[in-house]
């Protein structure tokens, strides 16, 4: 009875446990996610019976889907491009100035610098106020317009071929602005028949500039041409034409601007 009493006493070796590890802890739901009683985390959004297939769409399309990567896409790819163009013409402009820095050369690149600002500026704008589905087209046409800012940057201190390049410049921005107006109808400001029209004056007002712009810098680099003895003066007042062209454009996208984000009641004050 001692012994029976002794042998009931006497500790018994337990099994030491065995190390638990987190794929002990997670055990198989009903609907195959794998999940973690003990923590209580939320379910594991795989499936351990399925594995993706390569290629394998992660968003099916649809029409909400499309409309949002349109989105998502049209100003992002504009200023791409962009930026990728005036990265070009920026380094160019730089080599090209400081190794012969005259008068002259200094004038021709703050104008084309102020150029290459305000077309950043003008697609930034853009992007703000209208969207459409990216085409071809939308892809050729910053590069055929914004790529003409890069000749003129070959050619500082040359006023007759300066003055071409950017009159060209200034004629195709007049028309990619006349296609923009064409491209932009009442379904881009909803039922606001007011901002639509704001929008449409604006464009013209902008074709007008960049056509009386084009239009002196050419006559410029033209007389540089014919009279060459004065052709720094020539070079001052094409450079003169540009600036004044470019501070017009600044002054109406940011008065226009203004007027259609007060519609919406959207505060931006021109020159904010």
């Amino acid at each position: 009875m001692a012994a029976e009493s002794h042998d009931f006493a006497r500790a018994k070796h337990r099994r030491s446990p065995e190390p638990r590890s987190y794929l002990n802890h997670v055990v198989t739901s009903r609907r195959g996610y794998a999940t973690s009683p003990d923590t209580h985390l939320n379910p594991v959004d795989f499936e351990h019976a399925e594995q993706p297939a390569r290629g394998e769409a992660i968003q099916a399309l649809n029409r909400d889907v499309l409309i949002r990567r349109s989105l998502e896409v049209s100003p992002n790819g504009f200023i791409t491009i962009i930026s990728i163009i005036q990265g070009v013409a920026l380094a160019l402009l730089a080599q090209n100035t400081f190794p012969k820095p005259t008068f002259l050369v200094a004038v021709q690149g703050i104008a084309l610098l102020l150029v290459f600002v305000t077309v950043f500026y003008y697609y930034l704008t853009m992007s703000v106020l209208i969207r459409w589905a990216p085409s071809f087209l939308d892809c050729f046409l910053p590069f055929a317009i914004a790529g003409l800012e890069i000749p003129p940057a070959f050619f500082l201190g040359d006023v007759s071929s300066w003055c071409t390049w950017l009159a060209a410049f200034w004629f195709l921005t007049m028309a990619g602005l006349w296609i923009t107006a064409k491209w932009s109808p009442q379904s881009h400001f909803g039922s606001a028949r007011r901002t639509h029209d704001l929008f449409h004056t604006f464009l013209r007002e902008l074709q007008m500039t960049t056509g009386v712009g084009g239009l002196v810098v050419l006559l410029c680099g033209l007389l540089a041409a014919g009279d060459p003895w004065h052709k720094t003066l020539w070079g001052l007042l094409g450079c003169a034409a540009v600036v004044g062209t470019v501070a017009m454009i600044v002054a109406r996208t940011e008065v226009r601007a203004s007027q259609i984000h007060a519609y919406y009641g959207v505060n931006r004050p021109p020159f904010n």
